[in-house]
């Protein structure tokens, strides 16, 4: 069984490391030390895309893993938007991401528009894997707001929704979040980095 730590480090970050390790051991199985949720989802999706299965987290008092094991025979094709884009100097490429940064001031989080986009966005078979939330817009993610179900049903389909900790503080929205993840702008800005499309609204 391959170890490694992906401890400390970004979203991105830890994606490379699991990356290189793999690209050094032929191990079935890996056991990776992980200290946020950030890093658990996006190398979950990168193993699963390059056919490993049974990605779970694990507990060893108090210190957190995930647990991998490499499926044998021809693994499934991922489904976009996570599928392989070829090499990179011979190694598998870390899959194509898509970000979505929504900004918006004052009441816009609750208009017809904003309504309309999400939720025409859960019945898109093409799915961004990041939705980060600024500013007025992590008011989406009430626990109370007409528009959290339909960040709800993109989470459930493997979307990674992000609510900016500042934003979120100073909006009183730290206790309040029904959807999403609140999260520090050093690490939203790591995730939406590793995106190679970004849509900003």
């Amino acid at each position: 069984m391959l170890t490694l730590s992906t401890a400390g480090k970004s979203g991105i970050d830890a994606v490379n490391i699991v990356n290189d390790a793999l690209a050094k051991s032929d191990d079935d199985e890996l056991r990776i030390l992980i200290d946020s949720p950030l890093q658990a989802e996006g190398i979950r999706k990168f193993l699963e895309a390059h056919g490993f299965s049974n990605v779970v987290p694990e507990d060893d008092d108090g210190i957190l893993y995930l647990m991998a094991t490499k499926t044998h025979g021809a693994p499934e094709e991922p489904s976009a938007p996570h599928s392989l884009k070829g090499t990179v100097n011979g190694q598998p490429a870390i899959p194509s991401r898509t970000g979505i940064l929504i900004t918006c001031r004052n009441k816009e989080y609750t208009s017809a528009f904003m309504k309309n986009f999400l939720s025409s966005l859960t019945k898109t078979k093409n799915k961004p894997d990041v939705i980060a939330l600024l500013d007025a817009a992590v008011k989406i993610a009430a626990y109370n707001s007409p528009l959290c179900a339909f960040l709800k049903r993109l989470e459930a389909s493997g979307v990674q929704v992000l609510l900016s900790e500042p934003c979120a503080d100073r909006l009183g929205m730290t206790e309040a979040a029904g959807a999403g993840v609140i999260a520090d702008m050093a690490e939203i800005l790591d995730e939406i980095f590793s995106c190679g499309k970004v849509i900003s609204i």
